[in-house]
C-alpha cells in the first residue's frame, strides 16, 4: 500500500512493528500524511506503553513528564531532544501546526494507566477514551484534513476503544490491567482482581457482551480517517459477535481474514 517513493521512517517502522493497525490506518490516507501519522502514532505507542515498561508509579510519571517536557521544548523553538520520534514528531507538528493542548491532554490520560486501576463506571471509561483515542484522533485529522465535529470524532473513537479494549481483554488480564469499568463488573459479581487469574472466562463473556452494548456504530463519518477507524471497529467487533463474545479463542491472536482489503474497500 505505500508507494515506493515514500520512505518508511523510524517511527513508520515502530508502528508497523508494534501497532500494525494504526500503520494500515495510516496508510489508507493519502502518501503525503504517511509521514506525519507515524510520528503521531509512534509518539502515542511510546507514551502509552508507559505502565508497561516501569516497575514504579513514581518512574512512570517520571517517564511521562520527559515526553511532556520534551513536546514543550519543540513548541518553544528549543533544540528537540535526542530520541528519533521526536525528531519525526518536531516535523509533523511544524508542517501542520498541530495544537500543543493536544500533546497535553493525551500525556495527562496516560497517567491514569499508572493507578492500575479501572475505571470507576461507564462516565469514566468515557473521558478516559476521549483523552486517548479521540484527541488522537483529533490529532489525525488535524494531519489529514476534512471535517472535523467533535461531536462525531468522540462517538467513533469511544466506539473503537471499546472493541480495541474487548479484543485485547486476553492481553490485559495477563498484565493485570483491565479497562472494563468496575461497574459493568461487579453487575456479575466480578471484579479486577478476580478475572486477572483467568478463571472467569465463562462469566467474561457475558462482561463482553454488556460492555460492548455501548458501542454504536450510530454515526456514518464522510471524514476518511473516521471512517476507515469505524469500519476497523465493525469488523473486529462482528467477529466478537459471532464467536459469542469469547476472544480467548486462538483466532484472535491474528487479525480477521481479508483484513486489510476489508478496511480498504470499506472506507472507500
Amino acid at each position: 500500500m505505500v508507494k515506493k517513493s515514500m520512505a518508511i521512517t523510524y517511527s513508520g517502522n515502530l508502528i508497523n512493528q508494534q501497532d500494525p493497525e494504526r500503520f494500515l490506518l495510516s496508510v489508507l490516507m493519502p502518501a503525503q500524511y504517511h509521514q506525519a501519522l507515524w510520528a503521531l502514532f509512534a509518539f502515542n505507542y511510546e507514551v502509552s506503553k508507559t505502565r508497561d515498561v516501569v516497575t514504579e508509579t513514581t518512574i512512570g510519571l517520571i517517564r511521562l513528564q520527559w515526553w511532556r517536557e520534551a513536546i514543550g521544548e519543540i513548541y518553544d523553538g528549543k533544540p528537540v531532544r535526542e530520541h528519533q520520534v521526536l525528531t519525526d514528531l518536531a516535523n509533523a507538528i511544524k508542517q501542520y501546526e498541530l495544537p500543543r493542548e493536544l500533546f497535553e491532554t493525551l500525556i495527562y490520560t496516560y497517567e491514569f494507566d499508572l493507578e492500575g486501576v479501572a475505571p470507576a463506571n461507564e462516565n469514566g471509561l468515557d473521558l478516559y477514551l476521549d483523552g486517548t483515542e479521540a484527541t488522537l484522533s483529533q490529532l489525525a485529522i488535524a494531519i489529514v484534513g476534512g471535517q472535523n465535529n467533535d461531536t462525531l470524532v468522540h462517538a467513533v473513537s469511544r466506539d473503537y476503544g471499546r472493541v480495541r479494549i474487548a479484543r485485547t481483554l486476553p492481553n490485559m488480564l495477563s498484565s493485570g490491567h483491565v479497562m472494563i469499568s468496575s461497574d459493568v463488573l461487579e453487575a456479575h459479581n466480578l471484579n479486577s482482581k478476580k478475572i486477572c487469574d483467568f478463571n472467569c472466562k465463562e462469566q467474561l463473556t457475558d462482561v463482553l457482551k454488556q460492555f460492548l452494548s455501548g458501542v454504536h456504530f450510530k454515526n456514518k463519518p464522510k471524514n476518511k480517517y473516521l471512517k476507515a477507524l469505524s469500519i476497523i471497529s465493525k469488523i473486529h467487533h462482528k467477529r466478537i459477535v459471532a464467536n459469542s463474545h469469547n476472544v480467548f479463542k486462538s483466532e484472535f491472536g491474528r487479525p480477521p481474514r481479508f483484513f486489510a482489503l476489508r478496511v480498504w474497500l470499506g472506507s472507500l
